[in-house]
């Protein structure tokens, strides 16, 4: 089994560029409409809908802007990248929520994107 890819919500449709552009490195792969009927028959949710996808290496981000708050959880998507301290200085200085709990062996590293997912940052 591999994983296929990773859907998630955003709230604001600038962060497809700003994030997940910029920030992760990520590529278009392709966006699509997915048409009201079948969004409320797989999500519950009432709204015609664009999905992007983007990818970097082997993963694979399936993005829906929907303009509403997310509930908080503790859903979060966990990448290895292959130099940590360089994403999270680029974070920062993107005005990019990140928090740093210091270990004995390796410090834990989230960084949040304006939308509210949450990211754990790896290092390769």
């Amino acid at each position: 089994m591999k994983l296929n890819h990773i859907a998630i919500t955003i709230t604001d449709k600038s962060e497809i560029e700003g994030f997940y552009k910029n920030l992760l490195g990520m590529k278009d792969i392709r966006s699509f409409e997915i048409a009201k009927d079948k969004v409320v028959g797989i999500f519950g949710i009432g709204d015609e809908i664009t999905a992007y996808q983007l990818q970097k290496d082997d993963l694979v981000f399936e993005v829906f802007v929907l303009p509403k708050p997310l509930e908080k959880g503790f859903d979060h998507i966990c990448v290895s990248v292959p130099d940590r301290e360089e994403l999270i200085r680029k974070a920062i200085k993107n005005n990019y929520n990140v928090t740093r709990i210091e270990r004995e062996h390796f410090d834990l590293v989230f960084v949040k994107d304006k939308s509210g997912n949450i990211f754990e940052i790896k290092q390769d």
